[in-house]
C-alpha cells in the first residue's frame, strides 16, 4: 500500500466571545490587579515609615543611654576629686593662733565681692595710723578679667584714686601700709600737686584692687559629639 502523506491538524486559536459577562470579568480582574498593586505600595510606604520610626527611636534611646553613662562617669570622678580634696579643705578651715583660718585670710585678701565700702574703711584706718588726711576716695570703672594678665581668669579688678595730704614721711608710711595690707592692692601711680611751707604735700595715689568672680561650675552633662571624639 503506497505511503500516503499524513495530514496535520492545524490548531486554531481559541476565540473568546466578548460578551457582557466576559468584559465585566476582565474589568474586575484589572481592578483587582490595580488595587493589589496599590495595596502593596501602601504597605511598603507604611512599613518603611514604621521602620524609620523604630530605627530613629532606637538611635535616640541609645544616645540617651550613652549620655546617662557619661553623666554617671563624670559624677563618679567628681566624687573621687571631692574625697581627695577634703583633707585640704579641713586643713584650711582650722582656726590658727589668732582665731582666723587660712580660708578667712584668703577670702579677706581676695573677697568674692568688690568690697568697695570695706576698701574705703581700710584706707581711712591706714590714713589715721599714718597721720595723713584723706579728703576723698574715688572708684574707677571695673576691669574685665582679660584686662589683667597677671591674675587668674576667675578674678576681676578696679582702680581707686585716693587724695592724700601729709608730710613725705607720712605719705611713705601710708603707701607701705597699703602694700602690706591683708587685702590685695597694687600701688599704681602717685602724683604730687604741691606742698605748703609746713611740709604738707598734696598728692593723689591710685591702687588696683582685686576680687573674685562668681564660681563657674560646669554642668556634668556632656555632648555626645565630644564623647565620640574622646572614644576615637
Amino acid at each position: 500500500m503506497p505511503n500516503q502523506p499524513q495530514k496535520t491538524l492545524e490548531k486554531k486559536p481559541l476565540v473568546v466571545p466578548k460578551t457582557d459577562v466576559s468584559q465585566d470579568d476582565d474589568k474586575s480582574t484589572r481592578r483587582f490587579v490595580f488595587y493589589m498593586v496599590a495595596l502593596i505600595i501602601l504597605i511598603i510606604i507604611i512599613g518603611g515609615g514604621v521602620l524609620y520610626w523604630l530605627v530613629g527611636d532606637y538611635i535616640k534611646q541609645t544616645n540617651k543611654n550613652k549620655a546617662q553613662d557619661k553623666t554617671i562617669e563624670l559624677l563618679e570622678q567628681k566624687k573621687k576629686d571631692l574625697v581627695q580634696l577634703k583633707p585640704n579643705y579641713d586643713k584650711i578651715i582650722v582656726p590658727g593662733a589668732d582665731g582666723r583660718s587660712q580660708a578667712d585670710l584668703i577670702l579677706n585678701a581676695v573677697p568674692d565681692t568688690e568690697g568697695y565700702k570695706e576698701i574705703i574703711a581700710m584706707v581711712e584706718r591706714m590714713g589715721r595710723e599714718s597721720g595723713v588726711l584723706i579728703p576723698s576716695v574715688t572708684k574707677s570703672a571695673t576691669a574685665t578679667p582679660g584686662d589683667t594678665t597677671t591674675q587668674a581668669s576667675t578674678t576681676s579688678s578696679y582702680q581707686i584714686a585716693v587724695n592724700i595730704g601729709g608730710t613725705f614721711t607720712q605719705l611713705l608710711d601710708f603707701i607701705t601700709k597699703t602694700e602690706k595690707s591683708s587685702r590685695v592692692m597694687n600701688f599704681v601711680t602717685l602724683s604730687i600737686s604741691g606742698s605748703t611751707k609746713s611740709g604738707v604735700i598734696a598728692s593723689s595715689a591710685t591702687f588696683m584692687v582685686y576680687y573674685q568672680l562668681p564660681a563657674n561650675i560646669n554642668s556634668t552633662e556632656a555632648h555626645l559629639s565630644s564623647t565620640k571624639k574622646e572614644n576615637q
